[in-house]
């Protein structure tokens, strides 16, 4: 039965609201330069392991929020296993664990320490065990139970989701400064949304850029148009 643990988490988390992004798959490893860009996996990822006759199988997928961590841990647990212990984060703001009956901090602290050390964010990873006789002692279920976590983890952050949090911006500026505009966007690869022609000749422009791009682009559209070029730009609205 889902644990009143299970039960609490889902009644009382805080939910961290999704912000709008741009994602590319590609194998997990340093973020580097991109202020507030993350690896998430791209789907659900399974490793089965075995541990003196004990089974671990181990599932790590993605969550955009607790409530959607939470639910898959309803929804792939096995009520017939000894023992459904899980971990998530989602960023720095939200991390939950659960040892679901074994040993305090022989379980959820483990899965929850390779989610730590995988280089993943917006991570769910359970790991269910079905019990096969052998008492394996808390130091026995810290391995297991984190090798298990670890092992999927790494298989999921092969084919990891590299997420880069953008921001909406504007520029207005004269049609003939439209030349060195178009060249800077081009330059920082924004995204032109719509674009608008007023009466007096001027040019309103919107569009989406990454974060970490969009100082050095308002700099190259104020240079491009030898400061006549309006440029604004706000952080992610959180919805």
């Amino acid at each position: 039965m889902l644990s009143a643990t299970l039960r609490a988490l889902g009644e009382t988390l805080t939910l961290l609201p999704t912000r709008r992004t741009f994602a590319s798959r590609r194998p997990a490893k340093a973020v580097g330069a991109v202020p507030g860009a993350y690896h998430t996996p791209s789907e659900t990822s399974t490793v089965d392991t075995e541990v003196k006759k004990s089974r671990f199988v181990a599932k790590c997928a993605p969550c955009v929020s607790a409530d959607d961590a939470l639910a898959f841990i309803r929804d792939n647990r096995d009520l017939s296993a000894s023992h459904n212990c899980w971990a998530f984060r989602t960023r720095e703001s939200v991390y939950r664990f659960s040892d679901d009956g074994e040993p305090g901090g022989s379980a959820g602290q483990p899965i929850m320490n390779a989610v730590n050390a995988s280089g993943l964010d917006y991570v769910v990873c359970m790991v269910t065990r079905y019990y096969g006789g052998t008492q394996l002692g808390v130091g026995g279920l810290i391995r297991a139970y984190g090798g298990a976590a670890q092992l999927v983890l790494e298989k999921a952050r092969e084919t990891a989701t590299l997420v880069k949090p953008i921001v909406d911006a504007t520029v207005n500026c004269a049609a003939s400064d439209l030349g060195g505009v178009y060249s800077a966007l081009d330059e920082f690869k924004a995204v032109k949304v719509d674009e608008e022609y007023s009466d007096d000749g001027s040019v309103h422009i919107q569009l989406i850029v990454e974060s970490s791009a969009v100082n050095d682009l308002q700099y190259r559209v104020r240079n491009a148009t030898s400061g006549r070029a309006d440029f604004k730009w706000w952080e992610p609205v959180d919805v």
